[in-house]
This record gives C-alpha cells, sequence and structure tokens, in this order.
C-alpha cells in the first residue's frame, strides 16, 4: 500500500514537473513571438489588416484593410473592412496617432469596422495620457482631426424594376461620415462625449469628397505635407467599379510609393467604345509605383453562372492586372481582396499575369503581412 503511494506521488510529482515545464515552455515561446508591429521599419510600409473579399470563408481572410506606416508611426488606414479591427488588435499597434483614413468606396466590406477602430484611437490616447513615459502628440488629450477622405456621390439611381425609391444608390462619403458621427443627428453621436470623458480629448472628424470621375486622368492631391525627404503626399483619381463611386490612392514618402486599386474593373476603354487617356486611370496613377496592391477577385473566365457576368464591371480579371502592372512599370504587385473564385486559383492567377509581359515580383497578401519599401532588417 505504501509503495503504491509513493509511486503514485511520484507520477503526480512528474506531471505536475512536466506541466510547469510545458507552461514555462508557451509562456516563453509567447514572449518570444514577434508581433506584426515589431516587424515595420522606418521609411514607409503596409501592414495587411484584412486581404480578402465580402465573403466569410474558412481561409479566415478579414475584408479589406491596410495601415500605412511613415517611419514606423501608423498614420493612414487605407479601407476598413469586416475584421480588420480584430487584426488592428492582434498586430499589436497603437492607433493613438492615426490620423488619415482613405475609404476606396462605400461597400460594407471596405467600412464595416470603421467605427470600433476610431473608438480604439481614443482608448490608444487614453493610455498614453495615463502613461507619463509616452510623449504626448495630442496632450492633454486628442484635439487633432481624424481626416476621412472618401468618394463623392456619383448619382447613379436604383435601376428599375426594384421598386426602391428614386435616390442615388450610394451617398457622398460626408453624408456616410457624418451620418455616423454628427453630434446632433449622428447614429454614433455618443463618441462626441466618450471622446472626451474616457481620453479627454475632443472627438473631431473631417469628411473630404472626392471626384469619382474614371474617364478622365484628374488625380486630386488629399495630402501635401512635410518637406524634402519628409513629404508625405497622398493622391486619388476615380477608378470604375459599376455604378458604385470608387476611388484608388497613390501614397509617397521618401522616394518611395504604394498603390491602392480599391476595387475595380481597371477599364481602358469608355462606355463608348474608345479608348481611355493613359491606357486607363490604374495606369496612370501606378506608374513607376513601388508596390501595387490590386483588387484580385475574379478570374479571366468568370462568369461561371448565369447572373456572374456582373463581375467583370466590378473588378479585374488577371490578365488586365497584369497589363496594368507592365504598362505602368510597377516594381512589385500584391494581391489582394482574395475570394472562393481566387483563392484556390492563385498559381493561375500569376500565370495570366506573367503572360502579360509584367516581370516584376507577385506577392500573395495575407493578413498582418508587413512590406517595407526601405527593407533593411530582414522582413519582406
Amino acid at each position: 500500500m505504501q509503495q503504491a503511494q509513493t509511486i503514485k506521488g511520484a507520477l503526480l510529482s512528474s506531471l505536475m514537473l512536466l506541466f510547469t515545464f510545458s507552461s514555462a515552455h508557451a509562456d516563453k515561446n509567447e514572449a518570444d513571438k514577434k508581433l506584426a508591429v515589431d516587424k515595420v521599419e522606418d521609411g514607409l510600409s503596409v501592414m495587411v489588416l484584412g486581404s480578402g473579399g465580402p465573403v466569410a470563408t474558412a481561409s479566415g481572410r478579414a475584408s479589406a484593410g491596410y495601415l500605412i506606416f511613415t517611419d514606423g508611426k501608423p498614420r493612414i488606414l487605407m479601407d476598413v473592412g469586416g475584421g480588420t479591427y480584430q487584426r488592428l488588435a492582434a498586430s499589436g499597434t497603437n492607433v493613438k496617432d492615426l490620423d488619415i483614413v482613405l475609404l476606396s468606396h462605400l461597400h460594407i466590406d471596405h467600412t464595416g469596422d470603421l467605427s470600433s477602430v476610431i473608438k480604439s484611437v481614443y482608448f490608444h490616447n487614453r493610455g498614453a495620457n495615463l502613461n507619463p513615459n509616452v510623449p504626448q502628440s495630442f496632450p492633454p488629450g486628442r484635439t487633432a482631426p481624424i481626416r476621412i477622405f472618401g468618394p463623392n456621390a456619383n448619382g447613379v439611381p436604383f435601376p428599375p424594376p426594384a421598386g426602391l425609391p428614386d435616390v442615388p444608390q450610394y451617398p457622398a462619403s460626408s453624408e456616410y461620415i457624418h451620418g455616423h458621427y454628427d453630434a446632433a443627428t449622428g447614429l454614433e453621436r455618443y463618441l462626441n462625449i466618450f471622446s472626451r470623458a474616457i481620453s479627454g480629448g475632443i472627438f473631431s472628424v473631417t469628411a473630404t469628397n472626392v471626384a469619382p470621375n474614371w474617364l478622365a486622368y484628374t488625380p486630386e492631391t488629399l495630402i501635401d505635407e512635410g518637406e524634402d525627404e519628409n513629404r508625405l503626399l497622398i493622391t486619388a483619381v476615380g477608378v470604375n467599379h459599376g455604378p458604385v463611386p470608387a476611388l484608388a490612392f497613390r501614397i509617397e514618402y521618401k522616394g518611395k510609393s504604394i498603390v491602392y486599386s480599391g476595387d475595380t474593373s481597371s477599364r481602358s476603354v469608355a462606355p463608348d467604345g474608345s479608348a481611355l487617356p493613359n491606357g486607363g486611370n490604374m495606369v496612370a496613377i501606378s506608374e513607376a509605383a513601388d508596390l501595387l496592391i490590386y483588387d484580385t477577385a475574379i478570374m479571366d473566365d468568370l462568369p461561371a453562372g448565369p447572373n456572374d457576368g456582373v463581375f467583370f464591371a466590378l473588378h479585374t480579371t488577371p490578365s488586365r492586372i497584369g497589363e496594368v502592372a507592365r504598362s505602368a512599370g510597377v516594381k512589385k504587385l500584391l494581391l489582394s481582396h482574395i475570394t472562393p473564385v481566387t483563392e484556390p486559383r492563385l498559381r493561375d492567377v500569376k500565370s495570366l499575369i506573367r503572360a502579360q509581359g509584367f516581370t516584376g515580383k507577385i506577392k500573395t497578401a495575407k493578413d498582418l503581412k508587413v512590406i517595407n519599401l526601405d527593407h533593411v532588417r530582414g522582413y519582406k
């Protein structure tokens, strides 16, 4: 009996020792694991918060979202679809200084987590306000506005015979933003007092409408700040996304450039069949870009069903991606907005792009991937 108890005690001790070692080993592994934000270098960088489209799939990709860093500081958010809030949290990034949001268009898979991220900005400012070791960007609380840019309305009505009101399908971005946050009429107007109560700051957003004209290359300068090598320049131009007002963006900093297509068919011809200037706005805005992030939602052989032809009016085929990237002289192509159509055929997508004569690098986006344009520390 005593021998059995001794053996039992030894076994329990061994199990406890093994459990303690395993827990300590797991904690060590967690501590050693680098967060996505730790991979960001100086210069111009992008962190993918969402590489997927509007469909929830087992691949687990969040919808569209990209966080742009300048010299290691998160400054710009391009689109903020569903799931990007969770990816932002997992990245370890503090967004107290985030002050520019670029919305390519007002589809919910590009805007769904906007309010959640904006609310986090004020919580992160609260944390900074309470920490005496953190330099204060907006003392005593945040007063700098979050500047939001998006497409103006294009006036396209609902098509018949929908039986819907005779109003445009899409509002101007200013209407969308103020409809959420205006202190008198916004659905989320509570944020105007919440920010004061939580962080001692003033809740402030500005909304700027950008013309979504895709028939002429008339880029608009959204941001032009800083001097010499520290100049931050952001431009936008209208692109075709069927009836949806839509924009593509170009960000330049320290001699490097990132272009984001948003969602677009990248058309090179007008509705009347005439050729567009420069081969279309996607070619023009992408000229010599260091990184082009492209809508990769469909294949060349879509449609596959009776109603799928509409996607040709909304998204870019791989062959057209290749034409744009080659014509623009792009250095690196990042395939994103991955859907169930393209996810299993990404090798075919790349082959079709190569067939158009594009010789630059092609990468597939994944959530929390970091790309440093001034790459020095071993991260890509």
